[in-house]
């Protein structure tokens, strides 16, 4: 369709060129909604931008492909995108048309230039994208080249793909903004023209989740005969965006293929009215002054004081809490955080707050000695006049950021008088973390979707200074037929059991320098060790990780072991890490692992690359070489403030779940890519109680993530301040 496709690209060119009175409004004013093939895009075409920054996409769409839809009664197409960077996208999809025998899982992936070029209006958006970038079987492959330009309410797209099997020459396409909730779109794909429409809801009230429909039909084949997708977008930090813009806004400023889980076998002088004002922030009498310790406080002496704000932190949870100071100008603040499972800065803005509301105006700084297991990890000195002022007001955070200063915490301070009292001690504390467990298959030659679901209670039991009991159990729920103990998936279900029983110790051998060892039931019939030690220098954007393990299974006496390095490396401006670790895995294959891993919120999204070599006693009586990628998202089930210590114990959901889809995309072996590996493939088996997670915050516990996320203290403190 020449007819349809040339003319828009030479409207493209020349219409922002001959008519400058235009004004081309910019592009977060669109909605980048996902196409029918997965892609940003506008029905089977592509536009020349990407999904949002830090967004997450889904997308269901009943339509057939046109190759084969004449021989098949149906097809489901399942797609996703992540909007990783805001230049790259990266998308996923999994068709089923299984009376014809088609199930393919792919990739997608686009680069757009629309970033760097946005200050420039008559400039065209250029983007390069791959559509079905796996090592399988392939029914969607091409490459193209796009650019978009907006012209009021309209965005023309044109470009040029290399098929073979989708868009091969040129196509085109327009979305026209008839509405702020409502678009009218039509494009040529190379094959077919078509046309139709797109709705997109706002947000809902303080849900941060929005919702498209898309119909479509073709022009060139049963027009009138409509093909319909639905789906939602919401952004991975879980932050609503500005009102009445929908998915489209900015967010609110202020306060063959197997599945493989998450391993977690895995000075100024200035001082705010917040410590001035006798009534506290609220600045009103009556009830008020007796519900906020500051204004029951603000007569009292230094020495008083210090005692209230340990007081305060003891009730509101904190454990192993000591509070001193030296000197007159300087207080210092032991804690344990047990309560703001998210994330550790949130408990480092509910005790700054504290702070200031209760603390006189001689203390200058503050110095908070973060700890875990009752280990010293992290101190954070920061000016309380800085500090004071930032939290009543959110200006100047790039001065507080100067003045906060981050080291690796060891050993007691010198000459500090500590107050007595109450510290609320971790020993004999314990608390059962409630989370599920989830098995899948997707996209293999036995079925679209195959899982097995089960509920896994762990609990912990502190003891001594660094130790730690931990016990798990798993409890199926629910399977898919093809999981049931008749399946090909390498898979034995199993009845209720006990999964885990082990000691940990964790050791500050240095202060920058961190072991944690373990001893017992690694896996059901399995006993043995699992053993690691870090190396977090300076600033923590650099960190090595040496890990060990050793089980023997009691029943086989097959003996399991891995030796495993791994080097990460920190880049604070993206909350992104790149993690290599190499050695001999879990299932005994060598090889290694890279991780690329991005933090939005307290939401990790990873990409990561496999290339390891089965052992011949692990598979089919030969090595088996394989190479597999994925992607994987993990992110807290539990509130952000979990309940406290009820008589010692705690209920809570998991800091930490993740899902993780893979699929092999080079193998050995002649059944081809789409062949599922017989094990689990560069798989460390580090518990929930791993160093990186349950001493250093999930990997972000560190000079470089704090200084870099101080305004995390102040939306904390606002959120909570009243319940304190």
């Amino acid at each position: 369709m020449n007819f349809f496709v040339y003319p828009l690209i030479l409207i493209l060119i020349t219409l922002p060129v001959s008519t400058p009175a235009f004004e081309l409004p910019p592009a977060e004013t669109f909605h980048n909604g996902l196409s029918l093939q997965g892609f940003t895009g506008i029905l089977n075409t592509p536009s020349a931008h990407v999904t949002k920054e830090g967004d997450f996409y889904a997308l269901y769409a009943n339509q057939k492909e046109n190759s084969w839809r004449d021989g098949t009664s149906f097809q489901d197409n399942y797609l996703f995108s992540v909007g990783f960077f805001s230049f790259f996208e990266l998308g996923g999809r999994l068709t089923s048309a299984s009376d014809i025998g088609i199930r393919d899982l792919s990739a997608n992936v686009k680069l757009t230039s629309e970033p760097f070029f946005r200050k420039y209006l008559y400039i065209p958006v250029l983007a390069l994208g791959i559509q079905d970038a796996s090592g399988g079987a392939s029914y969607f492959k091409t490459k193209y080249a796009v650019v978009s330009e907006d012209i009021w309410r309209l965005r023309v797209s044109a470009g040029y793909g290399s098929g073979p099997s989708r868009m091969k020459g040129g196509f085109a396409g327009g979305e026209f903004k008839a509405l702020d909730w409502f678009y009218l779109l039509a494009d040529n794909d190379t094959k077919e023209t078509n046309v139709g429409g797109r709705v997109v809801t706002p947000q809902f009230w303080k849900v941060p989740i929005s919702f498209t429909a898309t119909a479509k039909t073709s022009l060139d084949r049963q027009p009138g005969n409509f093909d319909i997708a639905f789906g939602f977008s919401l952004p991975l930090d879980f932050e609503m965006r500005s009102k009445g813009q929908g998915a489209g806004s900015q967010r609110v400023q202020g306060p063959a293929d197997s599945t493989i889980q998450n391993p977690e076998f895995e000075t100024q002088n200035s001082t705010s009215s917040l410590a001035k004002d006798p009534l506290g922030p609220k600045g009103d009498s009556g009830g008020f002054a007796a519900d906020n310790p500051s204004s029951l406080i603000s007569h009292l002496s230094p020495s008083v004081k210090l005692e209230s704000l340990r007081d305060r932190m003891v009730k509101a949870g904190f454990q192993n809490v000591r509070v001193g100071e030296k000197g007159g100008a300087l207080v210092v603040v032991e804690y344990e955080n047990v309560t703001f499972n998210h994330n550790e800065m949130d408990a480092l803005g509910v005790i700054t707050g504290m702070a200031v509301e209760t603390l006189p105006d001689s203390y200058k700084t503050l110095r908070l000695i973060i700890k875990k297991k009752n280990i010293r990890m992290m101190q954070v000195s920061i000016p309380l006049p800085a500090a004071a002022k930032y939290l009543e007001s959110g200006r100047d955070l790039a001065g507080l950021k100067s003045q906060v200063l981050v080291r690796n915490a060891f050993s007691d301070e010198d000459d500090l008088a500590y107050s007595d009292g109450e510290t609320n001690s971790s020993l004999f504390t314990s608390s059962l973390m409630l989370g599920p467990g989830l098995d899948t298959k997707i996209g293999t030659d036995y079925g679209a979707f195959d899982y097995s679901l089960s509920i896994k209670p762990e609990l912990y039991v502190n003891l001594w200074k660094g130790a730690q009991v931990d016990v798990r159990w798993d409890v199926p729920v629910s399977r898919s037929d093809n999981m049931d103990g008749r399946n090909p998936y390498f898979y034995n279900p199993t009845p209720a059991r006990m999964e885990r029983l082990m000691l940990f110790q964790g050791i500050k051998l240095l202060p920058e320098v961190m072991a944690n060892l373990g001893a017992g039931q690694i896996l059901p019939n399995i006993n043995g060790i699992i053993n690691e030690i870090s190396w977090q220098p300076g600033d923590g954007s650099h960190l090595i990780t040496l890990s060990q393990s050793w089980g023997r299974n009691t029943k086989t006496e097959l003996i399991q072991d891995t030796h495993l390095a791994s080097y990460r490396y920190y880049f604070s401006p993206f909350d992104l890490s790149l993690t290599g670790t190499a050695g001999k895995f879990w299932a005994q294959d060598n090889g290694y692992q890279l991780e690329l891993k991005r933090f939005f919120g307290d939401t990790a999204v990873s990409v990561y690359y496999k290339n390891t070599t089965i052992q011949e006693s692990m598979s089919l009586g030969y090595p088996l070489h394989w190479q597999s990628a994925g992607i994987q998202f993990a992110f807290p089930l539990t509130p952000q403030k979990d309940m406290q210590h009820y008589y010692k114990m705690q209920l809570r959901g998991t800091d930490q779940w993740g899902y993780a889809q893979e699929t092999t995309i080079a193998s050995s072996n002649s059944a081809g890519a789409n062949y599922l590996p017989p094990v689990p493939l560069a798989l460390n088996p580090l518990p929930s109680t791993a160093l990186y997670r349950s001493y250093y915050n999930r990997d972000r516990l560190s000079g470089e993530y704090i200084t870099s996320h101080l305004e995390r203290m102040r939306d904390a403190w606002i959120k909570y301040k009243d319940g304190f």
